[in-house]
């Protein structure tokens, strides 16, 4: 496997199985006055916190449950 960018692994492995789950999580780009309060099942990406843009926030009837954060996949050979 090929690395895989951090840009990479958010779309193919963090988003689809946002999409995947039952039911799916709508997922949105952060855009200044979102009401987050009215946000349900919804993973808003490039959420602004103190230490810059989390990839994702999650939030569930107006709550954030937490920031994933998605890093890059890289496979390591160890020659013996």
């Amino acid at each position: 496997m090929p690395h895989e960018s951090e840009y990479q692994t958010r779309k193919r492995r963090i988003d689809a199985r946002l999409a995947a789950m039952t039911p799916p999580w709508k997922i949105i780009r952060y855009q200044d006055g979102l009401d987050c309060a009215r946000l349900h099942r919804v993973a808003v990406e490039e959420y602004p916190t103190d230490n810059g843009p989390a990839d994702y926030a999650l939030f569930v009837h107006g709550q954030s449950l937490g920031i994933p954060e998605a890093k890059k996949v890289a496979l390591c050979r160890h020659n013996k």
